[in-house]
């Protein structure tokens, strides 16, 4: 067999273990085997789906969303007082600013946080109430950019990777 295609055996067991874990191919749901996931496994695709692919590229997509977020700060901000090396640009200048570019300034920020690029105060700024909350790096510009681009690099070699057979072939 050349590559990676089964046998009619093979395929047919392979189908058949497939409905055994598939919710949708029993009549009672008592019948269905439970289903054990290991800690690392738990709430992530099967590794080489297209689910997984996607997933994949919707975090390269939200690592570039932040990227430009700390672009924007860079950019437009001015030195931090406690940190001159830093910038920081208050909160209403930058949803003025980001407006333009993305309607999801809130949820950057906070992947932004969750991720160690930027600090600001409170869990959600809104326009008017929090105008002048200063939004803040917390490193260096450029190293920031080195990290982000380093992981999105990381993403795109997973995804992109090719099984070793592909090339060992000779056809």
């Amino acid at each position: 067999m050349a590559g990676n295609q089964l046998t009619g055996q093979e395929a047919a067991e392979q189908h058949q273990n497939w409905m055994m874990i598939n919710p949708f191919a029993h009549y009672n749901v008592s019948d269905m085997p439970k289903r054990c996931f290991g800690q690392d496994e738990y709430g992530k695709p099967p590794a080489g789906s297209l689910s997984e692919q996607r997933a994949l590229q919707a975090n390269v997509w939200a690592l570039e969303q932040m990227l430009q977020l700390c672009e924007v700060i860079e950019n437009n901000g001015e030195p931090d007082p406690v940190d001159p090396r830093l910038r920081r640009l208050e909160f209403g200048q930058l949803f003025n600013l980001y407006n333009d570019i993305s309607d999801k300034l809130m949820g950057t920020m906070l992947a932004a946080r969750k991720n160690g690029f930027v600090e600001f105060s409170g869990e959600t700024l809104f326009q008017g109430r929090d105008e002048v909350v200063p939004v803040r790096l917390l490193r260096p510009f450029q190293q920031l950019k080195i990290e982000i681009l380093a992981k999105i690099e990381d993403l795109r070699c997973i995804f992109t990777e090719k099984p070793l057979e592909t090339f060992l072939r000779h056809d």
